[in-house]
């Protein structure tokens, strides 16, 4: 995870990762050190599951949807706390309208495409790095 992450962020290229459901685990994190993180509407991501916090603090798991309200770990709280760049609609849910959503979802990946090509690769590289130094991607996934 740790070797994913640092790869991650030194790729000259572009990079966009795109939470479609649910991520959780290391290997979910490993993807947010690119570019644009994008995220499906009802998409959430977390090391752990609301389900295992609820059974670690609770011996249960009654209480995840409280779990995953105060880990922040929803598609808009992660907008919120800047670990998600763009959150895409969904109308009510993408398996109820899974071509316009797809379509939708392409716009969105063309559009940040481009403007990460735009951009300076020096540049990209900075934004990212201080992205990360932001969120502290980095210092959890050493110290593990």
């Amino acid at each position: 995870i740790a070797r994913c992450i640092a790869d991650m962020i030194s790729l000259e290229v572009p990079t966009i990762s795109l939470l479609l459901g649910q991520g959780t685990g290391g290997g979910a994190l490993a993807l947010i050190p690119a570019d644009r993180v994008l995220a499906a509407r009802h998409g959430w991501l977390s090391p752990l599951p609301p389900e295992g916090a609820s059974a670690i603090m609770f011996h249960d798991i009654t209480h995840a949807p409280d779990m995953a309200a105060s880990q922040g770990i929803r598609s808009f709280d992660l907008l919120a706390g800047g670990i998600v760049d763009r959150v895409i609609p969904e109308f009510p849910d993408a398996a109820d309208e899974s071509a316009a959503f797809c379509t939708r979802v392409g716009t969105v990946l063309h559009y940040e495409l481009s403007v990460l090509s735009a951009t300076d690769a020096t540049e990209r590289l900075n934004t990212r790095t201080e992205r990360i130094d932001r969120i502290g991607l980095v210092e959890a996934s050493t110290s593990v």
